[in-house]
């Protein structure tokens, strides 16, 4: 018996990722890609060939879709991801004109910034056409001209957006008319903009899917884990912390971005995370099991290893903060552990003062959340479960937007992936902690000349 399916798609920056998933939010087949090489210059430049894009797309959906057919298996919607800030310049004839620039390009701090730059190395006058990642592919997909694909808010948000009347801001659209650029047209996440053409799916040999707007892969990976309620903790090599609120928020290292109809996913990017105990990896398990010996640190530490910190924190001179030296390896690395939570503390603590709503669970993805120690003391000082995430991934939350734009009625998504089933594994529950806490206002006071 045929049954409906709904694939998301998140190109990251050195692969592909896809994944199906029925309508309970299992998923049935995966397929990967890898991308070509980021090329970096002397000039800070962060380059990549957009025609690795394509390629890599246009191969996971066929493998994907193969294994879907054969197992009576029917797509029904197709959703992509991809990483913010990154885009490719073409001339009047949808050609690139020049490799894509990447989200970390140093070259300039935005991404019009870049295009300026990029066009004016070449020596060129236009006119040129701005693509984000999704829209370039998704004109190949469809067999469409690249200006008649919209872009979504989200991937579009650090061009400059007002989310409220879902135009870009005016600044935006007069740089743009400086450089001789058109934008792509705005549309909400969730909206339909095209279909695999029948050129496209012959060729493949897939399906002809409806195409919908999505969202950037750190909102998609949010969704994996919370859903469109949950408040999320990424501990991988950095920390990054998203909550969801019911208006638009933003202050220093934070902003949001517009889940329709009625809910906003925001948060920040910390300098700390895994790379803050990255000595004592080889060994993490011995580390781990020790740390958890230890009752409470006696250092408190802000474990940076760069100079300069975006959030919770926002300061170009912050250093790696610590209150005393440790005694041994072992109590440093209980507090570094502590410093992380108590950095996540701060920074919720900081988002729901601006006005976001935190929920009892905090669902935790990436290498982190595989330490027990790491887990049970952020629990006890965020007075709050810690849950283990199953279903992480910004391809898995692309299919989770996948199914809900297929599905809703309207512009709502939220109501439709509130009724995805979302996999928990290990849960980790508060315990009262006074030397923690004690800690904890330590650690405010060590802070405070950077706040």
């Amino acid at each position: 018996m045929s049954k409906a399916v709904f694939i998301g798609i998140d190109i990251a920056t050195s692969n592909v990722r896809a994944v199906a998933i029925d309508r309970t939010g299992a998923a049935l087949a995966r397929a990967s890609e890898p991308l070509a090489q980021v090329i970096k210059g002397s000039d800070k430049s962060a380059t990549q060939d957009s025609k690795s894009w394509i390629t890599a797309v246009d191969k996971v959906l066929t493998r994907l879709c193969k294994q879907l057919i054969e197992e009576g298996f029917i797509p029904k919607s197709l959703l992509i991801s991809a990483t913010s800030g990154t885009f490719v310049l073409c001339d009047k004839n949808y050609a690139p004109i020049a490799p894509a620039a990447m989200y970390n390009d140093g070259r300039a701090s935005d991404p019009l910034a870049r295009a300026a730059v990029v066009i004016k190395d070449l020596k060129q006058s236009g006119p040129f056409v701005f693509a984000n990642t999704p829209e370039f592919v998704i004109a190949h997909l469809s067999d469409q001209p690249l200006a008649q694909i919209p872009t979504d808010t989200s991937h579009a948000l650090k061009m400059g957006v007002d989310l409220d009347s879902c135009d870009y801001l005016a600044t935006t659209k007069e740089i743009a008319s400086s450089l001789n650029i058109t934008l792509p047209k705005l549309v909400l996440p969730g909206t339909k903009i095209a279909t695999i053409s029948n050129q496209i799916a012959a060729k493949l040999g897939i399906p002809t899917i409806p195409i919908y707007a999505g969202m950037t892969d750190g909102c998609t990976a949010q969704i994996a884990a919370g859903g469109a309620t949950g408040s999320v903790t990424s501990l991988g090599t950095t920390m990054v912390i998203k909550v969801v609120a019911d208006s638009n928020i933003s202050g220093d290292g934070f902003y949001s971005h517009l889940l329709p109809s009625n809910r906003y996913l925001l948060g920040g990017a910390s300098n700390i995370g895994g790379v803050s105990y990255q000595k004592y990896a080889n060994d993490i398990e011995s580390f781990n099991n020790k740390a958890a010996e230890i009752a409470v640190a006696n250092f408190i530490t802000y474990p940076l290893t760069v100079t300069g910190e975006r959030f919770p924190i926002k300061s170009s001179s912050i250093t790696n903060l610590v209150s005393a030296k440790p005694d041994s390896d072992v109590m440093e690395y209980r507090g570094i552990l502590e410093g992380l939570a108590f950095t996540e503390r701060y920074a919720y603590d900081l988002l729901q003062k601006a006005g976001a709503k935190l929920s009892q669970t905090i669902y935790t993805t990436g290498g982190g959340g595989k330490s027990k120690v790491l887990s049970q003391i952020r629990a006890n000082i965020l007075n709050r479960e810690v849950a283990i995430t199953n279903t992480t991934g910004s391809d898995m939350g692309a299919a989770f937007l996948s199914l809900a734009s297929h599905t809703k009625t309207g512009d709502d998504l939220t109501g439709e992936l509130m009724k995805i089933n979302i996999s928990h594994g290990e849960i980790f529950k508060p315990m009262q902690d006074e030397a923690l806490n004690s800690n904890y206002q330590k650690y405010l006071s060590l802070i405070t000349p950077y706040i």
